[in-house]
């Protein structure tokens, strides 16, 4: 594995964030450990920047939006899933899946705090087992991220369950997608990008100077 590198910002204006608790929880950190304890290993700023936009921009308020989030983790990217719902004035909620059950009670203080909590359903445990189930229970959907394992099979496996509910312009987002790996390493979410585009083809999109370790945010559509 390369040495840890990553492009999250410090220092910045947190009124940027699209929500106040979010703001409140990157007041004075000032380092990755510092924020590591205060948001969890959250994919930061100008990341959380990028997903709200990015699905404000895309969500339709003639339907209800059903958005699927794997690796809940401390919450910070339900939030901006959440909070891009409640803005756009758009039906629907945000279902994410977390495998830690002490990561559920913090996301769930935090989804409180920040006035998000009617708008998601968090459910705790394995996706391997979860996803599966809530494949069944929706229809469709029309954007996902997926930032549970980076394991190359568990990204896989998330992405190919989700695929027979992703609508026509569905978008699926990927964390922690720069080539980290050495050679004969699994390649993680990098190499699961490739293996995706080479089954199933679509474009692919992978921005490299967001996150952290592992740095990189990709968006996928057929």
């Amino acid at each position: 594995m390369k040495s840890p590198i990553y492009h999250r910002m410090f220092g910045y204006d947190t009124n940027l964030l699209p929500n106040r608790h979010l703001a409140f929880l990157e007041q004075g950190a000032n380092t990755i450990e510092e924020a590591r304890e205060r948001t969890g290993a959250s994919i930061g700023y100008p990341g959380w920047g990028l997903i709200y936009h990015l699905l404000l921009s895309h969500l339709d308020r003639e339907r209800e939006e059903i958005i699927i989030e794997t690796g809940t983790n401390f919450g910070c990217t339900t939030i901006i899933l959440a909070q891009a719902l409640i803005d756009s004035g758009c039906k629907g909620k945000v279902i994410t899946i977390e495998i830690e059950e002490k990561n559920v009670k913090v996301a769930e203080n935090n989804f409180e705090m920040a006035g998000v909590n009617s708008r998601i359903d968090v459910r705790c445990g394995n996706s391997y087992d979860i996803l599966p189930e809530v494949a069944k229970e929706i229809e469709s959907t029309r954007f996902a991220f997926i930032d549970g394992s980076h394991l190359s099979e568990d990204v896989l496996f998330e992405f190919e369950i989700l695929l027979p509910n992703l609508a026509s312009d569905a978008l699926v987002l990927f964390d922690n997608t720069y080539p980290i790996a050495d050679e004969g390493e699994d390649q993680r979410v990098y190499g699961a990008l490739g293996t995706i585009k080479e089954r199933y083809g679509g474009n692919i999109i992978n921005l490299e100077y967001v996150s952290w370790f592992t740095p990189g945010l990709a968006m996928w559509k057929r």
